[in-house]
């Protein structure tokens, strides 16, 4: 196949950015995120990516299940149907999450229609070729990068094949939110010293405090089946 022959097609194919995390749980920030990717352009559709499960990462106590579970109930109360935001449950049984590179050539594979890109922060960007197959990862996939304050990277410091979240033409500005899943289970967690009433209580004044930071439904969830109640 000629180079041209070969970016025709890679044109032909559907543009879709693998937005990938632990999503423990997902959060409005996620959301925003997702949403800006359409917005701006990055891609023609955007998939939420729960990870496998994480024995390295032992405050990853949910299942890839639950976590599916809150990102569908996340995009379906969020977005109109017809909003290319959607979720995948390619790791849903797998025996623990795949690597990216292993992820987007499993996706490749079963769907040769698709064009994946990578979400990924700047942060995140400087130690990607130490990742599993980085290298690879590197010089032959493609990204789109997500500005975090006080990474700010130039072009010669980007993968060959990324794209900067930027509106076209500076048209608008980007709604930014840096609000972790992380931050929102210390805002759940309860200390496990307390009786049973005064659990109770501290627990209520929890959910309470991640009321607008978390979709209203996954909230909802979480509350109603105590997902987070045991965290310490």
């Amino acid at each position: 196949m000629t180079p041209h022959a070969a970016s025709a097609q890679a044109s032909a194919r559907k543009r879709v950015a693998l937005l990938g995390g632990s999503f423990d749980p997902i959060t409005d920030a996620h959301l925003k995120c997702a949403a800006e990717i359409i917005h701006c352009g990055a891609a023609e559709e955007v998939w939420l990516v729960p990870c496998g499960e994480r024995p390295d990462k032992p405050t990853l106590r949910r299942s890839v299940l639950d976590r599916l579970l809150m990102c569908h109930l996340a995009v379906n109360t969020t977005f109109g149907s017809s909003f290319p935001v959607m979720v995948s449950d390619i790791e849903l049984h797998e025996p623990k999450a795949l690597p990216t590179w292993h992820l987007m050539q499993k996706i490749k594979a079963a769907r040769p229609e698709l064009e994946p890109v990578f979400v990924i922060g700047s942060d995140l960007v400087r130690d990607l070729k130490s990742w599993d197959e980085g290298e690879r990862l590197w010089a032959e996939e493609s990204f789109v990068v997500i500005n975090r304050p006080g990474y700010e990277l130039g072009n010669e410091a980007l993968p060959p094949h990324a794209t900067r979240l930027e509106p076209p033409g500076n048209a608008f500005t980007l709604v930014s939110a840096e609000l972790s899943s992380s931050e929102v289970r210390k805002r759940l967690r309860l200390t496990s010293n307390f009786g049973d009433l005064e659990r109770t209580a501290i627990n209520q004044k929890n959910y309470g405090l991640v009321e607008g930071l978390v979709p209203a439904a996954v909230l909802a969830h979480i509350m109603r089946y105590r997902i987070y109640e045991n965290d310490t």
